[in-house]
Order: C-alpha cells, then structure tokens, then sequence
C-alpha cells in the first residue's frame, strides 16, 4: 500500500491544494476511476466538496465507495448529465482523461482557470492550468496523514510479479485500470 501513495497521493493533494475550494464546493474529476483520480476523489470529499466523476461502467463500484457520485461516459452524454446535476457548472474540475474527453469536459467549469490537468499541457489552451507539482518530504507527509488516519486508502486492483511487470504497465497504458496496479519485486 505504501508504494501506491507517493505519486496517487501527492498528486492529489497538490490538485485539491492548487483548487482551494471551500467545503461545499463543486468538483467533476474527470477520470475517477484510476488511482489519482480515486485519491483526488477520496480526499475532496474528506474537504466537504461535492464530488462528481467520470468513468467508465467498470468504474462505478470504487467512485461510489469513496463518496463520489458518478457519471459513466460509456452511457450516454457526459455534459448532460454533468447539467443535471450541476446545473450552474462546478466549481472545479480535475482532468485526469486529457484529449477529447477533456475538451468535452472544460465548458463544465464556471471559471477555466479551476479547470486543472494532470496529464494533458494542452490545457492552457482552455484557460485550465496544469497542475503544479511539489515533490518534496513536506508534501509526502502530507499525503501520509490522511493515509494513516483512515481517510486515503489506495484501491489496489493488481497485484503482479515481477516476472509480468510488461502485462502489469500494459494494463496501466491502456488507460482503463481501475485503482493502482503494482509490480511486487520481492
């Protein structure tokens, strides 16, 4: 579990951090089912923001379990239903899908600069930013403490050998692993 925090974790804090929205606030992570995303997700509602999030039909079960509501992009039209929701648009959006789905996505946030990317730099272009990462020890513990109090709990999806690291990071590329996928070397 340890080695599923330092990147899903801080990314999330630096995410959630870079927003600053108040408890109560709107947030549409898009992309919830990975490990940032669920992360993102877990730890925005502990902030009392109302949490919404995309995903495909595979993504539901662990969305829902973090407290996000959920919308699946394999069902039908995700702006509209993101509309019926939040009708007056959110007030954040954390982008974790890029491309297409991103761009789908951008005209949901009432200000575009609270439109941030983790993985696509071509956010700017929609007035969003790209998160700003701070990698340090401060950070790290940061992200340690919601773990240690109950409240970050990384969903662990698979477990590989060593031997299966290629079919591990496969997996990981496609872009529909749901939580983290580790490679155990020992």
């Amino acid at each position: 579990m340890a080695a599923t925090l330092p990147v899903a974790g801080t990314t999330a804090v630096d995410v959630l951090d870079q927003l600053g929205l108040p408890a109560g606030a709107t947030l549409l992570v898009n992309g919830v089912g990975g490990g940032v995303g669920l992360a993102v997700a877990r730890l925005a509602v502990g902030r009392e923001l109302r949490v919404i999030g995309t995903g495909s039909t595979a993504k539901r079960e662990h969305a829902e379990a973090v407290g996000a509501r959920f919308i699946d992009y394999t069902a039908g039209d995700v702006v509209s239903a993101a509309r019926e929701l939040v009708p007056d648009g959110f007030d954040g959006i954390v982008d974790l899908a890029g491309g297409a789905s991103l761009r789908t996505v951008a005209p949901l946030a009432r200000d575009p600069r609270n439109l941030i990317a983790v993985g696509d730099m071509s956010v700017p272009d929609l007035g969003g930013r790209f998160v700003e990462r701070r990698v340090d020890r401060e950070n790290l513990e940061r992200s340690a403490r919601p773990a240690l109090d109950g409240l970050l709990a990384p969903v662990i999806t698979a477990v590989h050998p060593f031997s299966d690291a290629p079919a591990a990071l496969a997996t990981v590329e496609n872009g529909h692993a749901s939580g983290k996928v580790v490679v155990k070397v020992a």
